[in-house]
């Protein structure tokens, strides 16, 4: 099971047989395996390198530097700096009610923000003193990420025969948001023993995903001819692939046609020392505007195939979802450590 790799510059192509092409095995590869990787896009390599680079400083701020802007557990959103062991994805997929006061927590810290106009969530940055440049940034990877999601989810749609708005007009990307993170080096031995894991199995909430993994490639998809199994995401640095992913608003909207992508981000399956090393990934999370429903769309009813999902506002989905993973009863010793 390999994910198939689109040149994206057939986006732009002037052949209409080379975007019909490639509308094609987008549409076949996000179906098939929740996943399919670009290369040649839109969103510029100097962009993604200087996006890289700020990130890396940012993680790097004195605690003091950090603190004024950590994210606040108890919003629908993420905002800010979520910090060390903070987010629990053990709590998404693989919680199955069997384990009494579970605790199993991610080696990893983040930084989320969203649209600069976002007055719900506002967002929260670094004082300018302390890391020039980092907003600005991240609101040029913000809109450009942003633009390509929307040109993707058009060519989803022509190639479902739907009018090519269906679902960009539920989708402006004021909801959508970026989320960075930062994996410190951790002891092979910490990841092995179960309970601490650098991303646990999990699905975006959003419509689709850009993942830019980094340098240290760890991302993992599961394998859906073996389910349960998952196989190393195979990445060209060199090319800068970007990977898309389906998310869950995706699978809801469609009534399960288009299934959301499964995947986690493990330790290398071939590594020598005891120690993992350092790891950095940039996402981009497309979402459904917030006062939009995200049940299924009457498109994709039929008598023969009723609704699967309830209708949700995208706001009451967001919070639904986040609130699984932020779990009041929480031990954050075990992972700060493990971080």
């Amino acid at each position: 099971m390999t994910i198939p790799v689109l040149d994206a510059a057939a986006l732009k192509g002037e052949s209409p047989q080379q975007r019909d092409d490639f509308r094609s095995k987008l549409f076949e590869s996000l179906s098939t395996y929740g996943f399919v990787k670009l290369i040649n896009s839109p969103v510029q390599v100097p962009l993604v390198m200087e996006t890289f680079d700020q990130i890396k400083k940012f993680f790097k701020l004195p605690l003091a530097d950090k603190l004024p802007i950590v994210n606040d557990r108890t919003h629908s959103q993420q905002r800010g700096w979520c910090t060390p062991g903070e987010e629990k994805t053990w709590y998404l997929e693989s919680n199955n009610g069997t384990i009494k006061e579970p605790d199993f927590g991610d080696s990893k810290e983040s930084f989320d923000c969203g649209h600069p106009d976002d007055e719900l969530f506002p967002n929260k940055w670094p004082a300018a003193a302390a890391l020039s440049g980092y907003q600005e940034t991240m609101e040029r990877f913000f809109f450009s990420c942003g633009d390509l999601t929307l040109v993707l989810l058009e060519a989803i749609a022509l190639e479902m025969k739907l009018d090519a708005k269906i679902f960009t007009s539920r989708c402006t990307n004021e909801a959508s948001t970026i989320r960075i993170n930062h994996f410190p080096p951790v002891e092979k031995a910490v990841l092995d023993r179960g309970d601490v894991s650098r991303i646990w199995p999990h699905k975006d909430f959003g419509i689709i995903s850009l993942v830019f993994p980094g340098e240290v490639t760890e991302l993992e998809y599961e394998d859906r001819s073996n389910p349960g199994t998952f196989l190393p995401m195979p990445y060209e640095l060199d090319s800068r692939e970007v990977v898309v992913i389906v998310g869950e608003t995706m699978q809801r909207w469609t009534n399960g046609t288009m299934q959301a992508g499964l995947h986690r981000v493990n330790r290398p399956r071939e590594m020598h020392g005891d120690i993992v090393p350092e790891r950095w990934s940039l996402v981009y999370f497309n979402k459904a505007d917030r006062h939009v429903q995200v049940g299924p769309l009457k498109e994709f009813v039929t008598q023969e195939k009723k609704a699967m999902y309830e209708d949700l506002s995208a706001l009451e989905y967001q919070s639904l979802r986040n609130a699984t993973h932020y779990p009041e009863r929480v031990n954050e010793a075990k992972v700060g450590a493990a971080a």
